[in-house]
């Protein structure tokens, strides 16, 4: 599925964000690190913990559901229930932005410019080639195999492999992009959010839903339906950004949200699911192909509904920590199932199989979980070779 390079599975490889390569916990400012890590220095955020789960899988349910949604006639059954699928799996990269944003913006860590530009994003950006690189080789065998390439041919293509970073990456890793570019601008936030109030990041937020996602939705709808084109300055060119999404990661784990603003929240995120759900399906059947564009991570629908999953888990479980190792094992894994997924839906269709035998409602769900299953123990598998972790 195209993504735009810096557009809305995943996911930050970064100490104390959204994805942890390492999972090492940075203390924050003024505490004292012991060299013998104890059970309160290895604790960890519950609420961040378990939602980079339930966003890793709902990523890779996504990409399971799409990886055929694309080619099912849209007058059938079979299309009206991988759309609902579609429909309920479309948070987990909203989310996940959001969890790097509690995190990385926080004054309560110490992230200082030298070490977001030196250390997190010179990670990001060795993930970014080493992933590349891998597909690309990948593609390029399978194509050779499949095409009855020559040796040559396919060594060429090999080779050629690391051009795919600035012509055509693997679609999946268009977030890795994105988290380059936000760690490039974190230094500038962090300024912001450490000194502004309260107030002041809640309207930064406001005017990136109002001019960022609505007045483009909008602008966009009308000039489908009614050939009616809004004056381009009523706009804020740049409004449409991650940064956005960011920031109300931090404010809400900053702040939180009270049980009147929570209940507008959620309702407002269950009226988005029913909009998004029923005119995606409604001008998928009138353009007689599927119409994704209310999925889409920029549609305020969309992030309303990311919102209010982040809101759900930081008010369920608070200021908890956790050592369970078995929630923090796997909460390590996520980087690399995000990263790792595609291959095993890729090694699916290779076997001829399909999601729409006996029924999509049944089967897609189930191969999300199996691929799933089959690429987080791959990477614990694989996290166990030294130095393969900081690539997962």
């Amino acid at each position: 599925m195209a993504q735009p390079a810096l557009e809305n599975s995943i996911f930050t490889a970064m100490e104390n964000c959204g994805i942890n390569i390492d999972g090492k916990f940075i203390a924050s400012q003024g505490a004292v690190q012991s060299t013998a890590p104890s059970k309160q220095s290895t604790a960890r955020e519950l609420y961040a913990e378990l939602l980079r789960i339930v966003a890793a899988f709902t990523v890779v349910f996504q990409h399971t559901v799409t990886s055929v949604w694309y080619d099912v006639p849209v007058d059938t059954g079979d299309f009206f229930a991988l759309n609902f699928l579609n429909s309920i799996a479309r948070f987990g990269v909203g989310v996940f932005i959001m969890i790097s944003g509690a995190f990385m913006l926080s004054p309560k860590y110490p992230h200082t410019p030298q070490k977001i530009l030196r250390h997190n994003l010179v990670r990001i950006l060795i993930l970014l080639v080493v992933w590349v690189c891998i597909y690309g080789v990948v593609d390029a065998i399978r194509e050779g195999v499949h095409n009855g390439l020559g040796i040559g041919e396919s060594v060429v293509n090999i080779l050629a492999a690391p051009l795919d970073l600035f012509v055509a990456p693997p679609t999946h890793l268009w977030f890795l992009y994105a988290i380059a570019g936000l760690y490039v601008i974190t230094p500038a936030l962090r300024v912001f959010t450490e000194h502004a109030s309260k107030h002041m990041v809640l309207y930064v937020i406001a005017i990136f839903f109002a001019f960022g996602l609505v007045i483009p939705t909008v602008n966009h709808l009308l000039a489908k339906l009614a050939h009616f084109h809004m004056y381009q300055n009523i706009g804020i060119r740049g409004a449409t950004t991650f940064a956005g999404f960011y920031l109300t990661g931090f404010y809400i784990s900053q702040y939180g949200l009270g049980r009147i603003a929570r209940r507008v929240l959620y309702s407002s995120a269950l009226i988005s699911w029913f909009i998004s759900f029923f005119y995606s399906t409604y001008f998928s059947l009138v353009k007689d192909t599927p119409n994704e564009f209310f999925f889409g991570n920029f549609r305020p629908m969309t992030f309303l509904i990311a919102a209010a999953v982040f809101c759900f888990f930081r008010t369920r479980y608070g200021e908890r920590r956790t050592s369970d190792t078995r929630i923090l094992d796997i909460s390590k894994c996520m980087l690399g199932v995000y990263l790792l997924h595609p291959m095993f839906i890729k090694i699916f269709y290779g076997l001829k199989l399909s999601l729409l035998e006996p029924h999509p409602l049944i089967t897609a769900p189930l191969m999300a979980v199996v691929f799933f299953g089959l690429s987080l123990g791959a990477v614990f598998l694989f996290r166990l070779i030294p130095g393969v972790k900081k690539i997962l």
